[in-house]
């Protein structure tokens, strides 16, 4: 895990647009990135944002492939579910993912009239 600041994260993780990004792993390489404003030892928030990266991290160790959008949506999906899980266990409940069930992959058709 590397920390960086919040700005060196909008530019890689957002494009360089302004976001709430908070930790990221770029797909590739062993390397995860986190917000260096976060106080991994002493908010469960912040620990759980280092876990959801982890896992996807952990995703591509073991082979993950993410070549559509599908796949994208899973590992997503799979990421939050234990970084909720880990949430109601040794902290509190807090809601994360909330994006998920609108994420959506564009239908071929759409796709080709873009």
């Amino acid at each position: 895990m590397r920390m960086v600041t919040h700005s060196w994260l909008e530019e890689r993780a957002c494009n360089g647009r302004s976001c709430k990004v908070l930790g990221w792993y770029p797909g590739d390489g062993d390397v995860v990135y986190l917000d260096d404003r976060m106080d991994l030892e002493n908010n469960i928030f912040h620990t759980s944002v280092a876990l959801h990266e982890l896992v996807h991290w952990l995703q591509g160790r073991q082979g993950a492939v993410l070549e559509n959008c599908e796949q994208s949506i899973a590992a997503e999906r799979e990421a939050y579910n234990i970084q909720s899980q880990f949430l109601v266990e040794y902290g509190t409940y807090y809601p994360v993912g909330s994006v998920v069930p609108m994420l959506r992959c564009e239908e071929p058709d759409a796709q080709q009239k873009g």
